[in-house]
This record gives structure tokens, sequence and C-alpha cells, in this order.
């Protein structure tokens, strides 16, 4: 069965207003909207206004990523609903670190010690959700947090392989955090130490 539709009447040309009568062209005026108020605080922008809600703490924010990964400094109060965890403390044998619940050492083909770095990529991994969740409230932490976060990472790395019995065990785990670590900095660099 086919229906169709009553047939649409054609548009009107448009014409220039030479060719419009003058009757016609009066009721064809623009309407102009009224000139609204800001109606918040006279004398600062919407801008200035929003740029201080849920800004990035002024300072070192290199200095601010370490104290947020070792515990120093609680998560910001809305990170659990902005980035949906909770982060997490755990004791290692260098000091307290904070945990991305979900996070893991994210090596392609999980090739290497993937279980054994497994504590400082969860670490590292609440870092970089910290970069993320700065830039998504708009007002992005610097690159030396991004650098404070891989710096740790490398740390941590190193203190497991250190902390190895056997001479092999501390060489293969000192070449993988090698690896590892390397590898990290090197995709920060590509992506200019800005949020991942």
């Amino acid at each position: 069965m086919l229906v169709r539709n009553p047939p649409v009447a054609p548009r009107r040309p448009l014409s220039n207003s030479a060719e419009t009568p003058t009757a016609e062209r009066a009721n064809t005026a623009v309407p102009v909207r009224p000139n609204t108020q800001d109606t918040f605080a006279r004398g600062t922008s919407a801008t200035e206004r929003t740029a201080k809600v849920g800004a990035a703490p002024a300072g070192d924010h290199g200095k601010l990523m370490n104290e947020y990964l070792t515990g120093a400094r609680p998560p910001p109060a809305d990170f659990e609903k902005v980035m949906g965890y909770k982060p997490y403390a755990i004791q290692t044998k260098h000091g307290q670190r904070m945990q991305d619940p979900h996070g893991s050492a994210s090596a392609p083909g999980k090739i290497g010690p993937d279980k054994e770095f497994d504590p400082a990529a969860k670490t590292h991994d609440y870092g970089y959700d910290l970069l993320r969740y700065y830039d998504r409230k708009g007002t992005p932490l610097d690159g030396s947090a991004r650098k404070a976060a891989d710096a740790l990472f490398r740390k941590d790395l190193f203190n497991y392989a250190n902390d190895q019995k056997g001479f092999g065990d501390k060489l293969k785990f000192k070449t993988w955090a090698q690896i590892y670590a390397t590898a990290v900095e090197l995709n920060s660099r590509v992506q200019g130490y800005g949020p991942p």
C-alpha cells in the first residue's frame, strides 16, 4: 500500500528589497532581544568565576602529585564521582602508596614481570587518573605532575629489583625495570607531559 503526503506548496522566492512592496517590508523587521544583565558578581567575567571551581591547587604540581601518590594528601573530594573509583592505600617497604584498584602493569603481550610490578603500576595508574581528573575539571596539572608520577614509578620498580635476594634476580628485575620505566617516560615525552 502506498501512502502519499499531500503536495507541499512551493516556497515563495526571496526577493531583494527593491522588489518588495513597502508594506510587506515593514512586517519583516528582525526582533531585537533585550540586553540581559549578568546576575552573578559584578566586575568579574563568567570565566573568572568558574575557573575557581575545581581548580588545580596552585604551586608545585610535581610535589602535589607525590603527595597524592604517597597518601600525604587525600584524593580530591569528588575524585570518586568523576573517575568512578576510590583509591586505596597500601604499605610497602619504601612507604605508603595510593592505588587504582583497577590498574595493572599493561605491558604489551604481558611480557616481563607484570605481576611483580603490579603495585608500582597501580600507583602510577592512579597518578595518571589524577591527570585526567584535573583535565576533566578544566584545570590540567602542568608537566611536572606527570614527570613526578613517572619518576615514582621508576623508583618503585628499582626498589622492587633491589629488594631481591640473589644477584641473578636483581639483575633480571633491574633490566625489566629499566625497560618499563623507559617505555613510560618515552610515552610521556611523546604526549607532551600532558594528560594521557
